[in-house]
């Protein structure tokens, strides 16, 4: 060990200042060695008081041996070193040794650094002022420079103290405007109001110690930068702490316009102040004053667009001559979400309309009219003394999503390179898997186990090489462990884990005994829910595979609705029988479950050729072609204690001849708000249900039921509980009672995400001409009046569906829901969120214009008041009366 690695171990670091004087560069070059691995052991061992005593003798070795600056700056600004304010003293006098031009790389290599760097900040001055050169001003400078201040004392007359002091000021006063995340570091601590920093910053600006337009310059161009909430705060609490004067207030209304149109909510509530009193004041050309109204009525926040219009009114009271630049910036709010922005924008307009004397501004209002509710839009034409024929109203029609055509699935995978890609590609997925795409892979797994199973093995063995199951994986389970993996997980049997069944017994990693067992058990744990038939199918191909593999799926459909073509189903049994092939029962019933029924040439057809087969799954696909299939489904609605929906089905008599795991779909159900403890709801994330029946969605509704409204009516929140609505939507089957009161219940869950998947299907059902509004508003009545469904959050959800272009479709059902709500003596917390409801309802008549009368309307609309619930039940009288 040499003299200097001894002296540092020691903690003398005075000696260690008289050894490396007495060395030549070689060296100290050639004890970086053994000082980086000291670094490396202190480092990685516990801190003691030794090691604590040595850090600042090793700061010191480890700078004197480094010759190059870059080198010295890594050193100084490593993280780890301790009590380095013991080693200053012994390096500044060593550094001033060094070249200027060496010294100013130094500066700016330590000041190059992140701004989290633990750059000593009077180390780094220390180096600027032997180097003769400027203070860099970089966010890692700015940011050591703020810690330096804040020091020890944190109160105003300290901070303000320690800035008189500081040698480089301005150029670093400057750099808390530039820097990054200044706002955070000012803000450590410290309320806004109350943050020393800023203090003491506003009483130099004031006293003339900092130069007031430079800080006042910096400040708005920070805000107008933008960033984060704390940066914006901070920046425009020193502002206010400035205090402007109305002058400086004037001189900078470009900015303030700017900050008015696009800065964080209260400093453009400030900004907005600022230009309110200016165009009070008669400062603020009208031009401005249009530009800074047409910027504020298309932001979000509500009390901004209201104020900016409340200002209006001020400004064109006081002179008319202001109305043909001002209406038409004020007529923007007509496209605002906010009714009440849009009711006052109209009250704007009715009461200053005729002071407009310039026709382009006349048809500058009345083009800003044209897409709101006819009602309304008539309001204007009115005000501006427009005739009826200058602004010609159509006829209201929706405006529907398209709906997809069904799409044919692609052939089976040609090779067993693709399939295995497919394959990996489903299983890397971490979303719902397309029914399309797992249903072609499937059949494809299944086709080249038969063809080729020694070259699919190969192909697959990049993609089984990860699976949680697999031999070679990091910790391979036993064979007899593997199936616990599937048979004790029904509730999270996904598309996936169907999947990595099948490659499984592909790779024999489960007995055929335990897959028969499965098979057997007819899907047991599947709880309410229909995932029985769909694990009963999966171990079915497992246990095929292993035991006698079947050339193909007879259940493959023929489009990713689900639906299979009845000739083709009968050309695949023809195969089946050529070949010899034993047909799999679960495998049948689901083809016989998928294929069409509704089209009586091609049903027949296919019959004719399946009997001719002289096969007993020939005969049956016959008789279930030419007997429609499940033609009666036989759902009911029904009301229980006078107010609770329920729907319920009988026995279907059809589902007895096919095999156990499918017979309970057709067990009587019921559909009811009552929650189920099945314990199956975590398996609402099966997006292959509806093709399961793509015929008959009703049955699949029927089985959500009880899962989705226990969503609406509980805080439990089940995820994606509403992500199979839309594809029920979609499904080619008629949609019934079931399917109403699902969607009533989805439109109301706990999650956005879910209601937005229920609107989805609301909307498509109404696309597709299958929506049956009445009962669907009945349903949601009843749902509210329950407490199963708040007003607020289905407000939420058909404010949403009305705001796609769907108002009419909207308005049928809230016409006939919201009756019974009115009607009823509801207490203040039963009626929260009413007034949104109505709010959406008023919109809608508006648009559509909706005539008539609603029944329990008039006594809320003549209660005392101006509550939303009472502002809204009289605009949506007005509307209904078309005044």
């Amino acid at each position: 060990m040499s003299k200097l690695i001894e002296a540092v171990r020691g903690g003398r670091a005075d000696d260690v200042v008289t050894i490396v004087n007495g060395m030549t560069a070689a060296e100290r070059r050639g004890e970086l060695p053994a000082l980086k691995a000291l670094c490396k052991e202190f480092r990685d061992a516990r801190m003691t008081a030794q090691l604590r005593a040595a850090s600042p003798a090793l700061l010191v070795a480890g700078v004197a041996c480094q010759s190059g600056a870059a080198a010295v700056a890594s050193w100084l600004t490593a993280s780890d070193w301790e009590c380095v304010w013991v080693a200053e003293k012994r390096l500044v006098p060593m550094l001033e040794e060094r070249p200027a031009e060496w010294l100013a790389e130094l500066a700016h290599r330590i000041t190059d650094r992140r701004p989290s760097t633990d750059i000593r900040y009077h180390l780094l001055e220390a180096i600027v002022q032997a180097a003769r050169c400027r203070m860099p001003v970089t966010d890692a400078s700015v940011h050591a420079w703020i810690r330096d201040i804040y020091g020890n004392g944190w109160n105003t007359d300290s901070i303000a103290e320690r800035l008189r002091q500081s040698p480089h000021l301005t150029s670093m006063v400057a750099g808390l405007f530039t820097a990054g995340g200044t706002g955070q570091a000012l803000n450590s601590g410290h309320s806004n109001k109350d943050n020393p920093w800023l203090l003491a910053l506003a009483r130099l600006t004031a006293e003339g110690t900092l130069d007031r337009a430079t800080v006042l310059e910096g400040c708005l161009g920070r805000l107008l930068r933008g960033g984060t909430a704390v940066d914006q705060r901070v920046f425009h609490r020193l502002l206010l702490d400035l205090e402007l004067t109305a002058e400086e207030h004037a001189g900078h209304t470009a900015d303030w316009l700017a900050l008015a149109a696009d800065a964080l909510q209260p400093v453009a509530v400030h900004a907005q102040s600022v230009l309110a009193d200016l165009a009070l004041a008669g400062v603020l050309p009208t031009h401005d004053l249009a530009d800074m109204t047409r910027a504020v009525l298309v932001r979000p926040e509500k009390n901004l667009v209201r104020a900016q219009l409340k200002l209006l009114d001020k400004v064109v009271a006081r002179d008319t001559a202001t109305a043909d630049e001002l209406l038409p910036a004020a007529a923007h709010a007509f496209a605002h979400e906010d009714t009440e922005a849009q009711e006052r924008a109209l009250k704007l307009i009715e009461r200053y309309g005729t002071k407009l004397t310039d026709a382009t501004s006349r048809e500058a209002v009345l083009a800003s009219a044209v897409p709101i509710a006819p009602g309304l839009s008539a309001r204007v034409i009115k005000a501006v003394g427009a005739g009826p024929e200058e602004t010609p109203q159509a006829a209201y029609e929706d405006t529907l999503p398209p709906v997809p055509s069904p799409v044919r699935l692609a052939p089976p995978p040609t090779s067993v390179v693709e399939t295995a890609e497919e394959t990996g590609a489903l299983l890397a997925s971490t979303g719902f898997l397309p029914v399309a795409d797992f249903e072609r892979t499937l059949d494809g797994l299944v086709r080249w186990a038969h063809d080729d199973r020694a070259a699919l093995l190969e192909a697959l063995q990049p993609v089984v090489a990860t699976r949680w199951w697999s031999r070679t994986y990091r910790a391979p389970l036993p064979d007899d462990s593997v199936v616990t993996g599937f048979a004790h997980s029904p509730l999270d049997f996904t598309a996936q884990l169907a999947l990595d069944l099948v490659l499984t017994s592909l790779h024999q990693r489960v007995a055929p005994a335990t897959t028969q067992a499965q098979v057997d058990s007819g899907g047991a744990n599947a709880g309410c829910l229909p995932d029985g038939p769909c694990r009963a199918r999966f171990w079915e191909i497992a246990h095929r595979l292993l035991s006698d593999p079947q050339p193909f799926l007879l259940s493959t459909p023929t489009w990713d609705n689900g639906l299979l073509e009845p000739g083709e189903l009968t050309d695949r049994l023809e195969t089946y029988q050529r070949l010899g092939a034993r047909v799999g029962e679960c495998d049948f019933a689901q083809a016989l479950l998928r294929v069409r029924t509704t089209d009586p040439v091609a049903a027949e057809t296919a019959a004719a050729r399946a009997a001719a087969l002289g096969t007993p799954e020939g005969q049956q696909l016959a008789d279930w072609l030419r007997t429609g299939g499940l033609t009666v489904t036989g759902l009911h609605r029904t009301v229980q204690n006078e107010t609770t929906p329920i729907v319920w089905s009988g026995e279907i008599i059809a589902f007895q001849d096919l095999p156990h795991a499918f017979r309970e779909l057709g067990s009587p159900a019921v559909g009811a708000h009552y929650r189920c403890h099945c314990g199956a709801a975590a398996a609402i994330q099966q997006t292959h249900w509806p093709a399961l029946l793509p015929e008959h969605p009703e049955l699949i509704a029927l089985r959500l039921i009880q899962h989705v409204l226990h969503c609406a009516q509980y805080e439990e929140k089940d995820p994606d509980v509403c992500s199979v609505l839309p594809l029920l939507a979609l499904s080619p089957g008629v949609s019934g009672p079931a399917m109403s009161l699902v969607v009533a219940g989805g439109l109301g869950v706990q999650r956005q995400e879910d209601r937005l998947a229920a609107v989805d299907a609301l909307l498509l059902l109404a696309a597709q001409e299958k929506l049956d509004s009445s009962a669907l508003a009945a349903d949601l009545g009843a749902l509210m009046l329950i407490g199963v469904v708040t007003p607020s959050r289905l407000a939420d959800s058909l404010g949403t569906a009305a705001s796609t272009g769907a108002y009419r479709t909207v308005w049928t059902v809230l016409r006939d829901a919201l009756p019974p709500l009115l009607s009823k003596n509801l207490s203040p917390a039963e009626s929260r969120g009413l007034g949104e409801l109505l709010t959406v309802a008023a919109e809608c008549a508006e648009r559509t214009g909706a005539r008539g009368e609603m029944s329990g309307l008039d006594p809320v609309a003549d209660r005392r008041g101006t509550s939303r619930l009472v502002s809204q039940a009289r605009r949506l009288r007005a509307a209904l009366a078309g005044t």
